[in-house]
């Protein structure tokens, strides 16, 4: 890939990478709009080029069909929406460009980035630990399970999927894919400054219509981070 700042209007992971941070601007300009509707299926494939994937036919009509139902937003979210899985696809791509994932890995990372949450409930979910979690897992298995996988290869994808519910630590975090699908969950309302991070606490707000101000809800994001805290060296680097 030619080393410029996009690709067909989607950020280069190896220019982001290789002239970070003076790329963070560019990074958090893709991340922090919530204008333009992403197209969720060519950044997918675009990431996947750019960490030089290109075998993974048996696959694509399933992204396909993950990216037409993860664009759709049926439940209005104003922060579970086509931009929270755009943010987390391009930081889980960024994070695996720094690591030495093997091949199956990376096409499961870009399918967990984007269906980690699909079809989520918003304002509609049950208050019940690992609810939507188990949810989203359910709606994917039902894509892929019998695509490409067996037993023990779907075990792990329900297992970092459902460590992705917050407020609960995992234990025994040693898959180093989940600990980059864990991480980018959350590290961009992190690396871009304090303003960054209330914006989207301002957005989950008015998704589960939470009744104080942005602020503290973001403060109570720090807080709760603090006490899981990030897994990767290069996660702390990036913020």
């Amino acid at each position: 890939m030619r080393n410029y700042p996009l690709d067909k209007d989607y950020p280069s992971l190896s220019y982001i990478v290789t002239n970070w941070p003076k790329t963070k601007p560019i990074l958090r300009k893709f991340v922090m709009s919530n204008h333009k509707k992403p197209d969720l299926l060519k950044l997918c494939t675009n990431c996947l080029k750019d960490l030089n994937v290109h075998n993974y036919h048996n696959l694509k009509n399933a992204l396909f069909k993950i990216s037409q139902i993860c664009s759709k937003n049926v439940n209005s979210n104003t922060y579970h929406d086509q931009h929270h899985f755009k943010a987390v696809i391009i930081i889980s791509c960024l994070l695996a460009k720094l690591s030495n994932l093997k091949t199956f890995d990376l096409i499961l990372l870009v399918i967990i980035a984007l269906a980690h949450d699909i079809n989520h409930q918003g304002r509609r979910i049950i208050k019940k630990p690992f609810y939507q979690e188990i949810k989203s897992a359910s709606d994917l298995e039902k894509i892929i399970f019998r695509k490409i996988l067996n037993h023990k290869k779907w075990q792990r994808i329900f297992r970092i999927i459902k460590s992705t519910y917050f407020p609960i630590k995992p234990e025994a975090v040693d898959d180093y894919l989940e600990k980059i699908i864990l991480d980018a969950d959350v590290i961009g309302s992190l690396m871009f400054g304090m303003d960054s991070g209330i914006e989207f606490a301002r957005r989950l707000k008015h998704e589960i219509r939470f009744a104080e101000d942005s602020e503290k809800l973001f403060g109570g994001f720090l807080k709760f981070l603090s006490q899981k805290s990030l897994y990767l060296d290069s996660s702390r680097d990036l913020c």
